[in-house]
């Protein structure tokens, strides 16, 4: 009698395994999304109350560093929260996906980094914000090398899952190289045998390095779009100031890297056509 009801007893068990993980699944989507309202509730926050009485960029403005861009590159933002708020509707249809459980954890991470800066940048705690940053940049590397073995199933595809974390990525490493050089400022740091300005075009130099082998090693020109946006930001800062040499360090920059990101793009749509 225990045998005959055995098949019963199997389908019963793998129904439920099933339905768990579909609820849980569902569950995971949801935490997505009010992880990143609670992102933009805080960010929005921060400009509007402000958080401890003054404006992100005002506490920017306390570390002149001479790697921080212009005001109104950080309206990089915008581009990158519109990008998330498609993922965070797209990722509904995603659940069956082996990777969405990694994917969605990570997620959670870069969220509760991202939310937790907001608030230590503006207590003044910059060794806090930095750390924070490291783990918010590790949280998103992580996003984009899981991507990285995920093919994607077309453009529309690309546009909701892999380019919201291919911009959000390019702009941490540049506000992660901004956070230290605003950290080493607290700490009275004057640039050792450099100066700050040449100190700067070196980590211009390192970024954008960085950006031609994370695009041409894992074939993403498109990140480097968020690069020469932040070069043409710290080249419009300072242009026709006695920090010359560092705008025309950015400007030389930002065009190698849309000269190399406009040829990665025809590479891939070569590729895509053979």
């Amino acid at each position: 009698m225990l045998c005959a009801n055995q098949p019963q007893v199997r389908k019963r068990y793998l129904f439920l395994t099933t339905f768990a993980n579909m609820t849980r699944l569902k569950l995971f989507s949801w935490i997505n999304l009010v992880c990143l309202i609670v992102v933009i509730v805080v960010n929005t926050l921060a400009v509007t109350l402000p958080i401890n009485g003054m404006s992100t960029g005002a506490i920017s403005d306390l570390y002149p560093s001479l790697f921080t861009p212009a005001g109104f590159t950080f309206s990089v933002w915008s581009a990158i929260y519109l990008l998330l708020i498609t993922f965070s509707i797209y990722q509904f249809w995603l659940q069956r996906e082996l990777y969405f459980t990694e994917l969605s954890m990570w997620f959670w991470l870069s969220c509760v980094a991202n939310a937790s800066w907001i608030l230590v940048w503006h207590h003044l705690f910059t060794l806090a914000s930095v750390v924070i940053m490291l783990l918010l940049l590790f949280s998103l590397t992580r996003i984009f090398l899981l991507l990285q073995r995920q093919p994607m199933k077309g453009i529309g595809e690309f546009i909701c899952l892999k380019l919201p974390f291919l911009f959000y990525l390019s702009w941490i490493c540049v506000a992660t190289i901004a956070n230290v050089s605003c950290l080493l400022l607290d700490w009275k740091w004057d640039g050792g045998f450099l100066s700050p300005e040449i100190w700067t075009v070196l980590m211009i130099g390192i970024a954008a390095t960085l950006g031609l082998f994370i695009a041409y090693r894992f074939k993403e020109p498109a990140f480097l779009i968020v690069l020469i946006w932040a070069f043409f930001g710290i080249y419009s800062k300072r242009v026709g100031t006695e920090y010359q040499f560092i705008a025309d360090t950015a400007r030389v920059a930002a065009v190698v890297l849309a000269v190399m990101a406009g040829k990665g793009l025809m590479d891939l749509s070569k590729a895509k056509r053979v």
